[in-house]
């Protein structure tokens, strides 16, 4: 329900548009992707309640850059894309210095201690936040919404509270013992 909510608030209500977009397909697949390896990171932390959300960030990003390097060093040696020049990448330094280690790094561990004091299923949800909280920002600076923009909003704002209404209700119920 959630996703169906968030999806209406992106498209306009236009779902339909997404569809009959084709050069988007490839775009919008990496994009759910994504989304889909975040929700499986988020999972996958409550396997290591032993670690600290430290520990985690630190070998998880770890891995992650190791991944990309590798990755991108196979895609030289193949000629699959070229090597950038030392132009582009001095140009590029900035803002790799902001995307590694602060956008990267500190966001992943905030992202992690908030998931061991939500749990990681609030934490998810708290995801659907995002698109809400830019349309919200972009309705403040002049951008008027449609009217499907403003009912997924709404969808997505309800979906949260009855979850978190549930899990509140699930949690007060006694474990029945055997």
């Amino acid at each position: 329900m959630s996703f169906a909510d968030v999806s209406l608030v992106v498209t306009k209500g236009n779902i339909a548009a997404v569809l009959r977009e084709p050069q988007h397909y490839s775009a919008n697949a990496l994009i759910v992707l994504g989304a889909l390896c975040w929700e499986i990171y988020t999972f996958s932390a409550s396997h290591f309640k032993n670690w600290s959300a430290l520990k985690y960030a630190t070998i998880t990003t770890w891995l992650g850059l190791t991944t990309i390097i590798g990755l991108n060093v196979l895609l030289f040696a193949l000629h699959v894309v070229p090597v950038p020049s030392a132009d582009a990448l001095h140009a590029i330094v900035p803002h790799l210095l902001y995307m590694g280690p602060v956008a990267g790094f500190l966001a992943i561990l905030f992202w992690n201690m908030g998931n061991r004091i939500l749990a990681p299923l609030n934490g998810v949800l708290f995801m659907d936040v995002l698109p809400v909280t830019t349309f919200v920002v972009s309705t403040l600076t002049g951008v008027a919404p449609g009217h499907w923009q403003i009912a997924g909003a709404c969808m997505t704002g309800a979906a949260l509270f009855f979850n978190n209404l549930y899990l509140r209700r699930a949690a007060r119920r006694p474990v029945p013992r055997n």
